[in-house]
């Protein structure tokens, strides 16, 4: 079987993903740079929020901003956001918290349920979007627009998660650099490696596609794939699983090590589950990862590994994709998605199946999307 003849869009999206992080990141900039001085240093603590792709990069780049800005920073759920969080959390001090809401479409309803409910409370808000012109970048303070170009294919979410995950980076170094949690070198250092990092992966994917596509053969029977990852590993632990539902429709579930341990540990026939753990060098929880995985071996469950550690760490018979450091351990989220982001798009397309499931009238795109932007009319609480 040649790969050349299986494309979807989540393939060409993984091929062209430096590109496209060059644009956002010539857009952003400026923008950035722009966000004011005083409302940075009254921002006490920091509440990052979205739905799906967008709460994940969330997750992703908590440890950025922990490490960086050396703020509290809570990345939750938009519909905890928009309607469980306590008032005591908003509001409390002038721009405090600082909550970035982030929507690709900027028409998100729970998301601007909880812009609309930051603002009410004094809150201060930063949309992230593509749409500057949408209800979210309108209700809120302030808007970042990742300039993606309009004609660009981005479903399932790659380039957006990308984008939106850069813009937080972006933002913390920005307030790091107002608060002078870091230097200005190490300020010019870290804007250097985020280009520089995407660009040692890029070279490698060509690399990746070849051993994706293999895996994809094998894996295209299972019944199910699960997903393994702590930290901000666990971001790229769940977006891959998103990407097996978006992609073919297939079963999927995801967690932590410790909890894998107590819980997916004992699921019915664990030779048919591809396992996929994401593991750093820098991950806190490394040994018991590795713990992790030689549970999986016993189980002798198909597995693959995306790791910046030495080949030599793990077992033998698995899979094993060894992608490039960054100087910044916080990074390592940007780019590590994409091995299984291949290994799900080529799947999709040999299983003959189409994102979204547009293959199936009853997940028809206009229904979808109506489903999504329901319910926008709450009493603030």
């Amino acid at each position: 079987m040649d790969r050349k003849n299986y494309d979807n869009s989540l393939l060409r999206q993984s091929l062209r993903l430096e590109e496209y992080v060059n644009i956002v990141y010539r857009n952003v900039l400026p923008q950035v740079n722009k966000i004011p001085v005083k409302e940075i240093w009254d921002a006490q603590k920091i509440f990052i929020t979205g739905c799906g792709d967008s709460w994940l990069a969330g997750i992703a780049a908590k440890p950025a901003f922990e490490s960086i800005t050396k703020k509290e920073t809570y990345a939750i759920r938009a519909i905890e956001f928009s309607r469980i969080l306590n008032n005591k959390n908003l509001g409390y001090s002038p721009n405090t918290p600082l909550v970035i809401l982030i929507s690709f479409s900027g028409t998100a309803s729970r998301v601007i349920e909880g812009a609309k409910r930051a603002v009410e409370h004094g809150a201060n808000t930063i949309a992230i979007t593509a749409n500057p012109d949408s209800p979210l970048a309108k209700t809120c303070h302030h808007c970042i627009d990742v300039g993606l170009p309009k004609d660009g294919e981005y479903q399932p979410g790659l380039i957006t998660y990308n984008a939106s995950m850069l813009t937080l980076f972006m933002i913390a170094l920005r307030i790091g650099r107002v608060r002078n949690s870091i230097t200005p070198l190490e300020y010019e250092s870290m804007h250097k490696e985020l280009l520089d990092y995407t660009s040692r992966c890029q070279k490698e994917v060509e690399g990746y596609a070849e051993r994706a596509f293999e895996i994809a053969q094998k894996w295209k029977d299972l019944k199910a794939e699960d997903f393994i990852g702590d930290y901000a590993d666990f971001a790229t632990a769940y977006f891959g699983s998103a990407k097996v539902i978006e992609c073919f429709g297939g079963y999927t579930t995801y967690d932590d090590s410790e909890d894998w341990c107590h819980i997916n540990y004992f699921l019915l026939e664990p030779e048919k589950i591809g396992r996929v753990v994401t593991v750093n060098k820098t991950t806190p929880s490394f040994g018991r990862v590795l713990e992790t995985i030689d549970a999986v071996k016993i189980l002798k469950s198909p597995c693959m590994i995306v790791t910046d550690a030495n080949k030599s760490e793990f077992p033998e018979d698995m899979e094993v994709f060894t992608v490039p450091s960054a100087k910044y351990f916080w990074m390592h989220p940007f780019m590590q998605h994409i091995p299984f982001d291949l290994v799900a798009g080529y799947i999709g397309e040999l299983k003959g199946v189409k994102s979204f499931r547009q293959d199936d009238p009853k997940y028809n795109t206009d229904i979808c999307n109506n489903r999504l932007k329901s319910g926008t009319e709450i009493k603030i609480i």
